[in-house]
């Protein structure tokens, strides 16, 4: 099969190659699947470059993408469900192995996949990083409805969908972009638009009762002075020291401050997907490329020039 591998940090375009590898095979509780879609995330370039490599396990040689969707393939011993040829959308967690969503066929846990219908596919790929980071980073800002929530950095893929949970949940949302992206905030309809380049933090409209930061770019100062007492403040990425220092010095401050620790879960992905059913969020795929152009969605990815989702189609 074909696969993206790197076999040592550095650039995407300098180290990632499209290799010819062995297909794998599913062990005990494990399905197979031949992946239709991948979708891009900043994670995926990050941990090709060497970041976080302490927190996740991207040690190369190594395979690269976290979310996609696809067909069951085959199953494992001691695996009855989901059915050969079924459609579904799974996750790899790079916190518990090598990711690796970038290749024609990938194995994961029967645990790790959902049933998708056929038509979702392609949406069905961009929840399990961006959809459940969305929803895990309000549930960490205990957002409650009627409260105002900021979401940061709401062009990309994390922050259209945070703006979406968070008005799902009652969410009263404003949300700044780049002025590129300003399109696509009055989109989503948002309740105030921010071009973040243009307008100072302290005219941000503030205090907000929860600050999701997509972008994990606020510093301490905009955080004192966005965030109304006893609110949160959640950050997409982990960070050093304050991933240790935040639960201890929490219960100590006026105002929370976290990092988003993202974690598989089969109920938030079925809460998802019964929402992308009914309509009720939808992912913003912005630019499509085909397997062959991996490299250049990475790369497209890491020049802050991207809005909404990046997918690959693999197959």
């Amino acid at each position: 099969m074909r696969a993206y591998r790197y076999d040592a940090y550095g650039p995407v375009s300098a180290v990632l190659r499209l290799v010819e590898t062995a297909q794998p095979r599913p062990g005990p509780g494990q399905v197979l699947v031949r992946v239709g879609y991948a979708s891009i995330n900043p994670l995926d370039w990050k941990l090709v470059e060497g970041e976080f490599r302490l927190i996740f396990k991207s040690k190369p040689p190594a395979g690269v993408g976290c979310e996609f969707s696809g067909l069951v393939e085959a199953l494992g011993s001691g695996v009855t469900a989901p059915p050969i040829g079924t459609p579904v959308v799974g996750f790899i967690d790079p916190a518990a192995r090598p990711p690796g969503a970038l290749q024609q066929f990938v194995v994961v846990d029967a645990k790790h996949v959902q049933q998708v219908d056929a038509a979702d596919l392609e949406a069905a790929c961009t929840l399990p990083v961006a959809g459940i980071s969305a929803l895990q980073m309000c549930r960490l800002a205990e957002l409650k409805s009627g409260q105002r929530v900021l979401v940061h950095g709401a062009g990309g893929g994390v922050g259209s969908f945070a703006v979406q949970v968070a008005k799902m949940l009652g969410g009263r949302v404003t949300a700044t972009s780049s002025r590129a992206n300003q399109p696509v905030l009055e989109s989503l309809g948002v309740e105030s638009r921010i071009d973040y380049t243009t307008q100072k933090v302290a005219a941000w409209g503030g205090p907000f009762n929860a600050v999701l930061d997509c972008s994990s770019t606020l510093g301490s100062a905009d955080i004192g002075t966005l965030l109304a007492a006893g609110g949160h403040y959640v950050r997409t990425l982990p960070a050093m020291p304050s991933l240790l220092l935040d639960p201890l010095l929490n219960p100590l401050r006026p105002v929370k401050r976290h990092a988003l620790r993202l974690k598989a879960n089969v109920d938030d992905l079925r809460t998802l997907l019964a929402w992308l059913r009914r309509g009720r969020i939808r992912p913003l795929i912005t630019q499509r490329f085909a397997f062959t152009e991996a490299v250049a969605a990475l790369e497209l990815s890491k020049s802050g020039r991207a809005h909404g989702k990046l997918v690959v189609q693999v197959q």
